[in-house]
C-alpha cells in the first residue's frame, strides 16, 4: 500500500510514551533512477523501550497528519538509544532515542 502512495492503516496495539524535543526528517535521494528515502526520527523520553521486538513508530506532525518509520517486516528501522545521566545543575537523565528506516518509502502516512 505504501509502495502505491496509499495510507497505511496500523492495526497493532500503540502505546504511547513520553517525549521531549522531538524532530522527524525525510530525505529523498534517487540512486539508479529510484528512489530511496532516509527517515529519521529523535526524541528524548524517561521510558526505556523495548528493542528486543521489531517496532514502528507512529508520529504525528502538527497538522495531525500520522506518519509511520518502522513495520513488522523487513526492512527493519534501525533503533538507537543512548542512556544520559543528566548534569549536576539539574538536567534530567534521560533517554536520547534515534530512529532511522531506509527504503523507497520510510515515512508512511498512517491512520491508527
Amino acid at each position: 500500500m505504501a509502495q502505491a502512495g496509499l495510507t497505511v492503516a496500523a492495526h497493532t496495539a500503540i502505546e504511547e510514551l513520553p517525549f521531549a524535543n522531538a524532530t522527524v526528517e525525510s530525505v529523498t535521494e534517487y540512486s539508479h533512477g529510484a528512489p530511496i528515502e532516509t527517515a529519521t526520527l529523535k526524541f528524548r523520553t524517561s521510558q526505556v523501550l523495548r528493542i528486543d521486538i521489531q517496532l514502528g513508530f507512529v508520529v504525528t506532525d502538527v497538522y495531525g497528519n500520522s506518519w509511520l518509520i518502522g513495520a513488522a517486516e523487513p526492512p527493519y528501522p534501525k533503533v538507537s538509544l543512548t542512556r544520559k545521566t543528566g548534569l549536576p545543575g539539574g538536567d534530567p537523565a534521560v533517554w536520547e532515542i534515534e530512529v532511522k528506516a531506509v527504503g523507497q518509502r520510510a515515512l508512511l502516512p498512517c491512520v491508527y
